[in-house]
């Protein structure tokens, strides 16, 4: 019996482990679909990063694992996207371009992800949400930060 499960647990495994590539280039493809349109604020930004994660925010509260899991997912979506385009930059843009951009963009990252740590210090201070609670809300801060990340950098590299 135990081996039927982890026979079954393998192939599940084995299943998700192939369609996250798949999956990480839908993200960014939906991301670029939007972004492609007239961006002229960081609102409209916000609003194609908010819709790469509807499928995570949609989760019903009780379902905060599975809501988590997915935001990583799109964590890992943004990160590749984020290491692909820097690297297709660097073959196009000056020296000097490519040094404000990485700038740009480490920062970005830095001031996002720092207010997530503070904002999940906080909620285990004095909220009353439980810890896969907290996890949520800081799964979904981090993958909104690096989605807006991927946003900026994708916007910026347009112009090379």
């Amino acid at each position: 019996m135990k081996s039927h499960i982890r026979g079954v647990a393998m192939v599940i495994f084995l299943g998700l482990m192939t369609a996250l590539p798949t999956a990480a280039q839908d993200v960014r493809e939906a991301t670029d679909a939007c972004l492609s349109e007239k961006i002229e604020t960081e609102a409209q930004l916000l609003g194609c990063v908010t819709k790469a994660l509807a499928p995570c925010m949609l989760e019903p509260s009780d379902m905060n694992s599975s809501a988590t899991l997915c935001f990583r997912g799109k964590i890992e979506a943004f990160e590749a996207g984020i290491k692909l385009g820097v690297s297709q930059l660097s073959d196009r843009a000056t020296n000097e371009a490519f040094k404000l951009i990485n700038i740009e963009l480490k920062y970005d990252m830095l001031s996002g992800l720092l207010q997530c740590d503070r904002m999940e210090e906080l909620a285990a201070a004095f909220s009353k949400y439980g810890a896969e609670a907290i996890q949520r809300q800081k799964a979904q801060c981090r993958a909104t930060t690096l989605g807006l990340s991927y946003a900026r950098l994708t916007l910026r590299a347009q112009e090379f």
